[in-house]
C-alpha cells in the first residue's frame, strides 16, 4: 500500500510540473520581452521572482545574462545554456551575444567559432546575416583569408537571396560560382596583420571613405588612441586641421571604397573599444 502511494505521489508531481513548464517559458518570454523593450526594473522584479523558483531553466539563465552589467559574467550564463541546454530555444541567441562577446575583445578566432556554429545550425536566426558579416570581418582580422573564402562560398549557397554586406577587402572572384569584373587591391588594406607595419601618420588615404575616430588638440593623445586601434588590428594615420586659430589631430581609420563598409567599421569600433566614430568622405 506504501509503494504505490510512492507511485501515485510521483505521477501526480510529474504532472504538476509538466502543466508549469508552458508557464514558465510563457513567463521567460514576457521577461526577455521586457528586457527588449527597456523596461529594466520590471524585468529585474520579474527575474528575481523566477531566479527563486526555478533557478537551473535555460531562459531565467538567458535572461540574466541579458541583465548583467559585467559582461564576463554574462559569458559565462551565455556559455552553460550553450553546453547544458543546447536543445534549448535559447542556445542560438547565446551562441550569437558569445561571438560578439569575443569579437568586442578582439578574440577574433573564437568569435568565429561561435558564429560559424550559428550560421550551421541555425540558419533561421533573425540575427543571421548580422552573424555572417561579423564572422567575415573576424576572419580578415585575424587573417584567415582561405578559410573566410570557404565560408563565403558555403554562404553563398546556403543563402543565395540573401543580401549580405562583404568587405570590400575580399575578391569575390575566388568564391566558386562567381564570376565578375576583378578590381585591384587597395594599396593599402584597412585591416594589418601580426608583425605588420603600422602606417605612419602622412599616409594618404587611397578610398573614398575613411572612418573619423577621435579629435584632439593634443598631438599625444592623438597617438595613443590610434595605437590602441591598431592592437586589434586596423590602420590608422593622423591629419592635421585648423578649427578657430586652433590645431585638431584627427584618428583616420583604414580606406574603404564604400561609405557602407566605412559605417560598419565604425560600429565595430564602438562594439570592440567603445568608441564612437563616424565615416568621412577623403578629400
Amino acid at each position: 500500500m506504501g509503494k504505490r502511494h510512492l507511485i501515485r505521489l510521483l505521477l501526480l508531481l510529474s504532472l504538476l510540473l509538466g502543466s508549469l513548464t508552458p508557464i514558465i517559458a510563457q513567463d521567460v518570454d514576457g521577461l526577455i520581452t521586457l528586457v527588449q523593450a527597456g523596461k529594466m526594473d520590471s524585468a529585474r522584479a520579474l527575474l528575481s521572482d523566477l531566479s527563486f523558483e526555478n533557478p537551473g531553466h535555460p531562459g531565467v539563465r538567458f535572461a540574466r545574462a541579458l541583465l548583467q552589467n559585467d559582461a564576463l559574467v554574462a559569458a559565462g550564463l551565455y556559455k552553460d545554456i550553450v553546453r547544458n541546454h543546447r536543445e534549448s530555444k535559447y542556445a542560438p541567441s547565446a551562441l550569437m551575444h558569445l561571438g560578439e562577446y569575443y569579437y568586442a575583445q578582439g578574440l577574433y578566432i573564437q568569435a568565429r567559432q561561435h558564429f560559424s556554429r550559428l550560421i550551421r545550425f541555425h540558419p533561421d536566426h533573425p540575427d543571421i546575416v548580422n552573424a555572417v558579416n561579423m564572422s567575415l570581418r573576424a576572419g580578415l582580422a585575424s587573417r584567415q583569408m582561405d578559410s573566410v573564402y570557404i565560408d563565403l562560398a558555403d554562404i553563398t549557397q546556403r543563402f543565395p537571396d540573401t543580401a549580405f554586406d562583404i568587405p570590400e577587402e575580399l575578391d569575390v572572384t575566388r568564391i566558386p560560382g562567381r564570376k565578375t569584373n576583378p578590381k585591384p587591391p587597395p594599396s593599402t588594406p584597412p585591416i594589418r596583420g601580426l608583425g605588420q607595419d603600422v602606417v605612419s601618420p602622412v599616409t594618404i588615404p587611397k578610398g573614398s571613405f575613411s572612418v573619423q575616430a577621435g579629435a584632439f588638440g593634443n598631438y599625444d593623445n592623438a597617438r595613443r588612441l590610434a595605437d590602441q586601434i591598431e592592437s586589434i588590428g586596423y590602420t590608422t594615420s593622423i591629419k592635421e586641421r585648423s578649427s578657430n586659430g586652433k590645431i585638431l589631430f584627427l584618428i583616420m581609420v583604414g580606406d574603404y571604397d564604400t561609405k557602407t563598409a566605412a559605417s560598419s567599421v565604425a560600429d565595430m569600433l564602438d562594439a570592440a573599444l567603445g568608441i564612437p566614430s563616424f565615416p568621412v568622405a577623403n578629400d
